[in-house]
């Protein structure tokens, strides 16, 4: 029996495709001048342009982005022991 795809398998699967020519002229016209565009960066494209210009719902999901990305990277692999034992 073939394992179903998630709908979470199957966006990452699109994020991953290549951008379109019409996305690759899009990009180059917002100044982006990346070699092999996908997908997933048109639409990153897209949420920093409209963070740029001041769209507050796209400023906070991009630092939700860049913050859980890094802190992804600095605790990866890391053990972390917290001292919560009050005298």
């Amino acid at each position: 029996m073939a394992k179903s795809k998630t709908l979470k398998d199957i966006m990452l699967s699109l994020l991953k495709q290549k951008a379109s020519d019409e996305e690759k002229l899009a990009l180059k016209e917002l100044g982006f001048n990346i070699k092999s565009p996908t997908k997933q960066t048109v639409i990153m494209a897209a949420l920093y342009k409209k963070a740029a210009s001041g769209d507050l719902s796209a400023i906070k999901e991009l630092r939700s982005i860049v913050s859980n990305g890094a802190t992804d990277n600095l605790y990866s692999g890391v053990v972390m022991i917290v001292d919560d034992i009050k005298n």
